[in-house]
């Protein structure tokens, strides 16, 4: 750990600051945060609850009159400044609230407090900037800077930064008490997740797997500033899984499996699931032969040792991109009059699983996208793809034939699309009506692989030119992407569906523009979420019917989140985005939406 010296770092300080002296915060201890579910009013960590829940016992904003919800304070937030090859960062992050103060990132990793007590406006009480090399963040991450949010722990804001550190802010002040690095730069790992603090812990992990890292998580000792441990997510030569990588060149090396969203916890097993990202290369799966673990996988650690005491891998050897970073749903439910300890993932693959969460015993698989070809199904004993062969080694799986792409050059068309389903956006289980909401994206993709590079990143940055050669058969990476898709799915839509947790089974669907940004779920009946069009809605938790929309003016990536302070219910969501090209092309007035990067808080 190290203390930052007389003018390293800065803190701007703005906003009304002659008013008063911010107001103490007590401190966010390690109780807290297991009993964060009584704060009924905050919402102090990422999913709200070690349970990656997303849901909020409030319940004044409801059904009967969510339609006069109104914005009742806004702030304008940095970020929208040029960096690297993009115009502007995006905003994806969950607004951490805390009696009446607000604790926001903007996708240039800026921290903001923000004090919302008076219910009618939000102002600034500080700004921290980490004053990162843009070019680099702008370069390492896969799909523009972004950052998903801050921790909390005692007195401090806990950020991990694209750059590749763990910081520690005063709640107070904004001033940097400390920071360490946890990531590499020179094999361009980056940060995008919120970190999970649990203990005296914060456990995060690194970015990168289009680059050929070796991906990890790390927990941060934040007594010590020292790493207490470090767990890969592709394993070593003689650790279990590296059996799975069965080519003759070490491409474990560079396997990938990447980290971008905030893992869930379990206090009675003391586990905590983290979802695991793409192989690398990301498309070629002929160069890696074998099932790659632990890409595409859910895995549950031990939170004193960091030991993978279960794990389920969707995808095996997978040629689609279909990262598996998402969050699981820890959920405590009857099923046939018994009761179950349920982690529940929503995969991108297009089907929803279920497991017990203290042996990973699989229990169901069922389809919840609205296409799905890369398989024919789930095998219901095993979990695996039912086109998935398990005799073939030291070659590719071969899945649906015309669904993986090949060496040579024919082209791939799958669905779901190689962004799901549902990617990281977060999904959110309602306690009332025991059913779970997630966001997908419904459509398909088509690529052919294309030798040479670092992907369709090649040459784009100067930080690239000494990766191009990490694989030594080249990288293949897509060359065409929403092209010569299956018509019913030319033009992609979004949707969200309620899903029964007990069995997998999707018991409600609502189409939407786009692609919705993460779910929302509150006591009220309802479910809120917002979308790349820049509309932000909220749907009766039942129907799925449409109760209430407003369109806020530029894009949305992050999804909402709701707090109460002084007896008052409020939703906040951050918004800034650019609409997607494929939202611009079927919706020609999106096509001069600008990206704005603001706080909208509603209220009734």
């Amino acid at each position: 750990m190290r203390s930052p010296t007389k003018g390293l770092l800065g803190v701007m300080a703005v906003g009304l600051l002659a008013l008063a002296l911010p107001v103490q915060a007590a401190d966010v201890t390690p109780k807290r945060l297991l009993n964060a579910d009584r704060e009924v009013g905050n919402w102090i960590m990422h999913h709200r609850t070690f349970d990656g829940q997303r849901y909020s016992p409030l319940s004044q904003i409801n059904k009967s009159n969510v339609g006069d919800l109104q914005v009742v304070a806004t702030s304008m937030l940095a970020g929208i400044q040029a960096g690297g090859r993009y115009k502007y960062a995006v905003l994806e992050g969950t607004p951490i609230a805390e009696d009446g103060f607000l604790y926001v990132t903007d996708g240039w990793n800026n921290v903001y407090k923000i004090d919302v007590r008076s219910g009618d406006r939000a102002t600034i009480v500080w700004r921290w900037d980490p004053e990162q090399d843009k070019d680099y963040v702008a370069s390492s991450g896969c799909c523009q800077a972004r950052n998903r949010g801050v921790a909390l722990w005692g007195d401090q804001v806990i950020q991990s930064t694209m750059d590749g550190r763990m910081v520690g802010l005063n709640k107070d002040t904004g001033e940097l008490v400390w920071e360490v690095k946890t990531a590499d730069n020179e094999l361009m790992e980056s940060h995008t997740g919120a970190p999970l603090v649990i203990g005296d812990i914060a456990i995060n992990g690194v970015t990168g797997a289009e680059y050929g890292i070796r991906g990890h998580l790390d927990a941060i000792d934040l007594n010590t500033g020292q790493i207490k441990w470090t767990t890969y997510t592709i394993p070593a030569p003689g650790e279990p899984g590296n059996e799975t990588w069965e080519d003759k060149y070490d491409a474990w090396k560079t396997g990938g499996g990447s980290i971008w969203q905030t893992g869930s916890y379990d206090p009675a097993l003391n586990l905590t699931y983290w979802g695991v990202g793409n192989p690398s290369p990301q498309f070629d799966s002929e160069y890696r032969p074998g099932d790659n673990l632990y890409t595409e996988s859910t895995i549950a650690l031990d939170v004193d040792t960091g030991e993978i005491k279960w794990h389920f891998q969707y995808t095996p050897n997978d040629p689609y991109d279909y990262d598996e970073v998402g969050e699981a749903q820890l959920i405590d439910i009857q099923i046939g009059g018994e009761d179950r300890n349920l982690a529940v993932k929503v995969a991108r693959n297009g089907f929803t699983y279920g497991f017990d969460r203290a042996n990973g015993q699989f229990l169901y698989a069922v389809q919840y996208a609205e296409v799905v070809n890369w398989t024919t199904g789930i095998d219901q004993k095993t979990g695996r793809p039912l086109s998935y062969d398990p005799n073939i080694r030291g070659e590719a799986q071969g899945y649906v034939p015309g669904t993986p792409g090949r060496r040579d050059g024919r082209l791939s068309v799958f669905c779901p699309h190689l962004g799901g389903g549902k990617n990281w956006q977060p999904a959110a289980y309602n306690r009332d009506t025991q059913l779970l909401y997630t966001s997908s994206l419904e459509a398909c993709s088509a690529y052919t692989t294309t030798v040479g590079g670092v992907g369709h990143w090649a040459d784009k940055g100067n930080k690239l030119g000494t990766l191009k050669n990490r694989h030594p058969a080249g990288w293949r990476g897509r060359e065409s992407v929403d092209r010569n898709t299956p018509k019913p799915l030319m033009d992609s839509r979004g949707s969200v569906t309620a899903i029964d947790p007990r069995t997998g089974t999707p018991v409600a669907k609502v189409m939407t523009r786009s692609r919705p940004s993460g779910i929302l779920t509150t006591a009220g009946g309802l479910v809120f979420s917002a979308d790349d069009t820049g509309d932000v809605y909220a749907l009766d938790a039942n129907t799925l019917e449409t109760l209430w929309t407003r369109n806020l003016g530029t894009g949305i990536a992050a999804p909402p989140m709701s707090y109460s302070y002084g007896g008052k219910q409020y939703i906040a969501v951050l918004v800034g985005k650019a609409p997607g090209s494929t939202t611009r092309r079927q919706y020609p007035e999106t096509a001069h939406i600008q990206a704005t990067n603001m706080l909208f808080v509603f209220a009734l």
